[in-house]
């Protein structure tokens, strides 16, 4: 039986190769041939150079979407954990909203403030693909951007993804409930798969135009079971690795997963339809599967090196720093075709750099106050208690 205080160093690796992933991706978005494919849904030409990056396994180096997916599992599972050694009370959900709001809105918010300031310094100019998405700032949407649950601007870009990830820490002790209420945690083994039914079914034009608050409810849709599905392999993390002790042979099982995480670039063309939803269907087992395997796999021993634990123990800062660094050198150098590689091979460094100072002045202040709210919220524990120990799953996405 996994204690309290059990911690999956390996998951720590796997959310900070995640999120450098994401940097590179923000950073090839950069250029025109790249961000067509995935602002205009558009199919490379083959064997160009954005055909080798997009639509073969090189695209695992820079699977930005898959990432996101990643980091949303990583989070459905890390804040489970401490409520199936304790079930939720009203004193306990309440000391939990107070460490998960202060520890996802601090940091939030300050970014905000970073990427307002770049923009300022290095104004955004209007244009084509995504580097042109990118609109000078105004007081309302930076207002909107720091409630962060009715959708961002692209102030920050990645932080469309900090929406549903607030939005499931609010619903996570009803989702926990319901799980126990529907006994899923039981069939997990079809629960998993209805949720994953679930998520690409909202994907569908038809589906989400039946919902209300279509702009809100369809994404909801979509998100909240991949939350879910990490929930469920909380639930049953003990059974994994007990079953997992029986396989003999792990890389065709690794490699199957990270080839069905990045199968919707390899078997069907950019866009939406009924091809597209069973890709993504895919792509989703994989990145289940990667979880699994992240914690049961001897993958687990590289995810525990030394420098992929500082990637993800910084890799929430990472997250929120990376791409207003990234717009505002784009900008300022005038990047223009793949030459810009090479400035982002400068500009990625001192990317890093800043994410260990966002993380020591801004991210680290921040987990200590949730943790010291968290206590006073609910005095029956101490700060020590507390289960999240280090950062509280900070799982981040695009």
């Amino acid at each position: 039986m996994s204690t309290p205080h059990q911690r999956f160093q390996s998951l720590d690796g796997l959310r900070g190769v995640a999120a450098v992933i994401v940097v590179g991706y923000h950073a090839l978005l950069i250029v025109p041939a790249m961000s067509t494919i995935y602002v205009d849904k558009t199919n490379p030409t083959l064997f160009t150079p954005e055909w080798w990056l997009y639509a073969t396994p090189l695209r695992l180096l820079l699977a930005g979407h898959e990432a996101v997916l990643v980091f949303f599992v990583l989070s459905g599972f890390v804040l489970t954990l401490p409520f199936l050694h304790k079930p939720p009370t009203g004193r306990s959900t309440l000391a939990y909203y107070g460490r998960r709001i202060i520890r996802l809105y601090i940091p939030v918010w300050s970014s905000l403030i970073v990427a307002l300031g770049l923009a300022v310094l290095v104004p955004r100019q209007p244009g084509q693909g995504w580097l042109g998405s990118h609109h000078a700032p105004t007081l309302g949407s930076f207002i909107h951007d720091a409630v962060l649950l009715f959708g961002t601007s692209n102030l920050n870009s990645p932080l469309w993804s900090l929406t549903w990830e607030v939005w499931f820490s609010l619903l996570m002790p009803v989702m926990f409930l319901l799980i126990r209420w529907l006994r899923a945690d039981r069939w997990w083994w079809a629960a998993i798969p209805t949720l994953m039914v679930i998520s690409v079914l909202s994907r569908f034009d038809n589906v989400r135009h039946a919902l209300p608050v279509a702009w809100l409810t369809a994404d909801l849709l979509q998100y909240l079971p991949v939350f879910g599905i990490g929930m469920l392999i909380a639930f049953n993390h003990e059974r994994l690795t007990t079953a997992a002790s029986r396989v003999r042979t792990w890389w065709p099982l690794i490699i199957g997963a990270l080839l069905l995480t990045i199968s919707p670039s390899m078997i069907t063309p950019p866009g939406y339809g009924v091809p597209q939803a069973f890709a993504y269907l895919l792509s989703l087992t994989g990145v289940t599967m990667i979880i699994v395997l992240a914690f049961t796999s001897p993958a687990r021993r590289p995810l525990e090196a030394r420098p992929v634990q500082w990637a993800g123990s910084r890799s929430f800062s990472l997250y929120l720093i990376h791409e207003p660094i990234l717009v505002a050198t784009a900008l300022l150098v005038g990047a223009d075709g793949w030459s810009w590689l090479l400035i982002a091979a400068v500009t990625i460094p001192v990317v890093l750099l800043a994410a260990e100072g966002f993380y020591r002045v801004v991210e680290r202040p921040s987990i200590a106050l949730s943790r010291h709210v968290g206590h006073a919220l609910n005095a029956r524990k101490t700060p020590s208690d507390l289960p999240e120990g280090r950062p509280e799953g900070a799982s981040v996405i695009i």
